[in-house]
């Protein structure tokens, strides 16, 4: 029995002398790297790996829990994808700080300016251009256009007040008319105004003049300045307002006489333009999609100076009739070319409506009660299209 404990004791005698040689030599082959070696560097590695080897030996237990943890404690610093995010920045930096100096400066500059680009057009206004595209809407032929029987059924409601002919819906005529100005220059050439300015919305808020006509108004200005350089003058006064309360019976006579005054204070005015917006039945909604926008409909209003007989009697007349006709209708083909859902029908009715102050006289009906104040406004971009491409006669 004791030779037995004996032999056991020597085999694992001889273990430990076989890995500690192991040991030492996988020790010397890792410094075969260096043609000099530091013999005493060498022996005292050497050395602590000897009485490293014995201590694991002694407690292989204790020897595995700590390599366990070194390694995980050298998991830990594996560089996480912030670190790495944060170091490239850091060469891109080094690198565009050593880059020459002309090239460094361009390259500080194009990022200057994408950054206030990208600004401007965060605050700015983007119009669509309309007007450089070929139209994708209706295109009538000429002679469907020749056809008084064809425009009337296709272009106009004619309201029980009054009539209208041939002598008077003749495309011919009406088509031929030279409906263009010269837009250049600062002087107004557009006048705005608001026969009913209390007209509103269903979402306008009280006392809110943005929410009504007038705000409508004062985009159509804003987008016939801005997107076209045209000057606008928007008359903001107020017609249907009697003591406090709101009273169309004077309305008409009340903004003739405003009007007349504008266009002799202003002679550079050639177009004016009354907007108003229309009254529906409740379940009616005057409404389509443009450029990705819920967009009120638009009318256009003439007043044919006669009854439902043709009689011309007890109705004041307008010398400029054929033009203001030549006008919408060309307006309403510009609308069909372009945005073929925007314009309802051109209404026609008895009286006249101030529309006699020039031949480019409007009468515009935006939307209707059931609209919203954004569709309105919405409507005045392709409103301003038109009366661009036909005052400039593109």
């Amino acid at each position: 029995m004791k030779r037995k404990r004996t032999g056991f004791i020597r085999m694992g005698a001889w273990i430990m002398i076989g890995l500690l040689a192991a040991d030492i030599i996988l020790q010397l082959s890792g410094l075969g790297g260096n043609v000099q070696w530091d013999w005493h560097e060498m022996g005292k590695r050497i050395s602590y790996r000897m009485f490293q080897t014995a201590v694991d030996q002694a407690n292989p237990a204790a020897a595995y829990h700590m390599r366990r943890t070194h390694k995980l404690i050298r998991s830990e610093y594996v560089p996480s994808p912030e670190d790495l995010e944060a170091v490239a920045e850091e060469n891109s930096a080094a690198l565009l700080e050593d880059m020459a100096g002309e090239n460094s400066e361009a390259v500080r500059a194009a990022e200057a300016e994408s950054k206030t680009n990208t600004a401007e057009s965060e605050t700015g206004t983007e119009y669509v251009e309309t007007l450089a595209g070929v139209p994708t809407g209706e295109i009538y032929s000429e002679k469907a256009l020749m056809d008084p029987d064809f425009l009337l059924e296709h272009f106009y409601t004619v309201d029980p007040t009054t009539s209208a002919d041939s002598t008077l819906i003749n495309g011919g005529d009406l088509l031929e008319k030279d409906m263009t100005i010269d837009l250049q220059g600062e002087a107004p050439k557009i006048l705005i105004y608001h026969t009913h300015s209390q007209e509103g919305y269903a979402d306008s808020e009280a006392g809110n003049t943005s929410d009504t006509v007038v705000g409508v108004g004062e985009q159509l200005k804003k987008v016939l300045e801005e997107k076209y350089h045209v000057a606008v003058y928007h008359d903001l006064s107020v017609y249907d307002m009697q003591d406090g309360k709101e009273d169309r019976n004077m309305a008409y006579s009340q903004a003739a006489v405003a009007v007349r005054n504008i266009l002799e204070e202003n002679p550079s005015i050639e177009v004016t333009i009354d907007l108003h917006r229309d009254g529906v039945p409740d379940h009616v909604h005057l409404a389509t999609e443009i450029n990705g926008k819920e967009t009120a409909q638009i009318m256009f209003l003439n007043g044919m100076c006669r009854n439902s007989e043709g009689n011309e009697n007890n109705f004041a007349q307008n010398p400029n009739l054929s033009d203001n006709l030549a006008f919408s209708l060309q307006l309403q083909l510009k609308a069909k070319a372009y945005f073929p859902e925007l314009v309802r029908h051109i209404y026609l009715r008895a009286y006249r409506y101030n529309l006699h102050f020039k031949p480019r006289s409007l009468l515009v009906e935006v939307g209707a009660q059931n609209n919203t104040v954004a569709e309105a406004k919405n409507a005045m971009e392709p409103l301003a299209d038109i009366l661009y491409a036909v005052l400039s006669g593109k």
